[in-house]
């Protein structure tokens, strides 16, 4: 199903963004929203994960081998680090370009996937960096509401699971609703083979609402406004705490 935006834009501006934010305030700026970090770690990260990706894409990777292969990114020293990253946003940005949406590249999903699966993984992780380095310098703002939107989307197809070793199933049903735009999800199993969810308003042992860049920060663990919890209090914490977010 086509995006509801435009991606490319989107890692465009927001990655624009990002770097203007690293180049103004200082590389020890902590970011509350990735405990441990400062803005220089973050900043790191995240041009880790651009360079990494527009390797993918550019030398048209289909197996893990080739993968393993590649030689890992070392972290620049801090005078270099923003040339760097500004390097690796254009990297990715012109290897989403030239790439054909559906050619297939390797996933860390278990499958190959087309371009356009890494477009909208890279749009989603730069946006939500973005938010981590504005809210750091004490500039936060939303993201666009049919961005947060799907980033619930792929979250749930992607990175909902049950991650403590030994943890049980989420025993209940979660529904998840956007109140500005559309957007509604029905977990009804989230344990150690994985998740069931569908697309629609059916009640659940909790209901978790709130504006779509709310709901997506909540489920990325992020300190956003809060959302409004309807029921089963407890079940809504587990299952926010399920997931590994690496």
């Amino acid at each position: 199903m086509p995006l509801a935006y435009d991606a490319l834009q989107l890692i465009r501006n927001d990655g624009v963004g990002f770097l203007d934010i690293v180049e103004r305030y200082p590389p020890t700026t902590p970011v509350a929203a990735c405990p441990g970090w400062d803005l220089s770690d973050l900043t790191w990260h995240v041009g880790e994960v651009w360079d990494f990706w527009a390797r993918i894409v550019e030398e048209r990777i289909t197996d893990a081998e080739a993968v393993r292969a590649l030689a890992e990114a070392e972290r620049p020293d801090a005078h270099e680090l923003l040339e760097w990253v500004t390097a690796a946003h254009t990297a990715i940005y012109a290897a989403l370009i030239d790439g054909r949406p559906e050619r297939e590249v390797w996933t860390w999903t278990g499958a190959n996937r087309d371009v356009e699966w890494v477009r909208r993984r890279m749009a989603q992780e730069t946006a939500v960096h973005r938010w981590d380095a504005a809210h750091a310098v004490g500039q936060p703002d939303d993201l666009d509401p049919l961005v947060a939107s799907d980033g619930i989307d792929e979250f749930l197809t992607y990175f909902a699971n049950i991650s403590t070793q030994g943890a049980g199933p989420l025993e209940g049903t979660v529904h998840l609703h956007c109140t500005d735009t559309r957007g509604e999800w029905f977990v009804s199993k989230l344990d150690a083979d994985g998740i069931d969810f569908t697309r629609e308003h059916t009640k659940g042992d909790v209901a978790i609402r709130g504006r779509a860049s709310d709901l997506l920060l909540w489920l990325w663990r992020r300190d956003a406004r809060p959302v409004d919890i309807v029921g089963d209090s407890a079940l809504a914490a587990r299952f926010q705490a399920s997931s590994r977010l690496e």
